[in-house]
């Protein structure tokens, strides 16, 4: 438009007139005079805000009341919804788009990640960490490796014995794949449903497990169910055994076990402990990350077993007996070095506990 016109259209919008008697007066169509009207309202500093186009990328100002919105949004939620970009934008009331939030959020190293999977616990859970850890994380590297003699648990291993068994066993350790969108249905990007499960004759097979320092001390398949009475044939006809072979005596060891009512804490079980004269350090209830059976142990052995099963021809089977033979023999071939280092870890691991106040911390 000329200068004349645009003074013209300034004076009459002044005055009140519309879009449309505007351009009647000035011969124009009325969508000209609208998207000038419309310039001309989005000029001048008090207007910048309006401007339409790509949005301007967000300042360390703001971003930090993004990050700190987006950990009081996920608190808020505690793993019950998912919170997204629009809820966070919504929340703070920002104007750029979804993309420039979730920029931001990638640039401070945050993005949507899977849930990890912890012990759903009570208040009472974490105020029983919080004192076991404040009374024991002074405890020194040695003292975990040599003073506490044996710790143990059960373990429920699965039984794989043939070679479409094995595959799926294998395909559960894999975590993801590198590909391209659209080729997720495609070979090699697939995993079988945990939920899946094989006849094997037998639906797993019942461990009870002791170490230290040193190696695997004990290792026990439970004959039927876990109770009392099999707590107590193990305390005495195989724990005992195994303790006074590593260490010349039973009386007065220290063994580090945790709160399983059915077997450890059952009446004939705490009376065989009583019997043998062992000193038992309790772990506070759900807190497999202070047992290293549960920490470290169990995923080694799977770890071996499956790496041991990728060289085995397709037509190989086992019966039961020989994966049980197999599975204890695996557990026994790991080296002391590796218990050294996993034991150790329970120093840095009580302390971890105590500085977060009895909740989860970074194994």
């Amino acid at each position: 438009m000329a200068e004349e016109e645009r003074r013209l259209l300034k004076k009459w919008r002044a005055e009140g007139k519309s879009c449309a008697d505007i351009a009647r007066l000035l011969g124009r169509d009325k969508g000209t005079i609208s998207r000038q009207v419309k310039r001309m309202s989005t000029r001048g500093p008090k207007a910048r805000s309006l401007k339409v186009g790509r949005p301007r990328a967000l300042d360390e100002k703001t971003v930090e009341r993004l990050v700190s919105k987006t950990k009081a949004l996920t608190r808020a939620a505690d793993a019950k919804y998912q919170v997204t970009a629009s809820m966070i934008r919504k929340a703070m009331k920002l104007k750029c788009s979804e993309r420039v939030i979730l920029e931001a959020l990638h640039a401070k190293g945050i993005y949507m990640r899977p849930l990890r999977e912890k012990a759903v616990r009570t208040p009472e859970d974490v105020q029983g960490r919080k004192e076991f850890a404040e009374e024991v994380a002074c405890k020194s590297v040695a003292h975990w490796q040599k003073n506490v003699h044996v710790y143990i648990d059960n373990k429920h291993f699965p039984v794989y014995l043939h070679h479409k068994a094995r595959d799926y066993a294998a395909k559960l350790r894999a975590r993801g794949t590198y590909r391209a969108k659209g080729q997720g249905l495609h070979q090699g990007h697939l995993k079988p449903p945990r939920a899946l499960k094989f006849n094997t004759g037998a639906k797993s097979l019942q461990v009870a497990a002791g170490i230290s320092a040193k190696g695997v001390l004990m290792w026990h398949v439970v004959d039927g169910q876990w109770n009392g009475a099999a707590a107590e044939v193990m305390y005495k006809n195989v724990l005992a055994p195994a303790l006074q072979k590593a260490y010349g005596k039973v009386a007065g060891l220290t063994l580090l076990e945790d709160n399983d009512p059915s077997g450890y804490k059952s009446g004939k079980g705490k009376a065989a402990k009583a019997e043998l004269r062992l000193r038992v350090l309790e772990l506070p209830r759900r807190s497999p990350d202070l047992n290293p059976l549960d920490y470290g142990l169990w995923a080694e052995v799977n770890k071996r077993m499956r790496n041991q099963e990728l060289k085995y021809k397709a037509g190989r089977k086992e019966t039961v007996k020989q994966y049980a033979t197999r599975l204890r023999r695996t557990a026994m071939g790991i080296p002391a070095a590796y218990f050294e280092k996993l034991i150790g870890s329970m120093q840095r691991r009580c302390k971890a506990l105590r500085d977060a106040g009895g909740h989860d911390f970074e194994e």
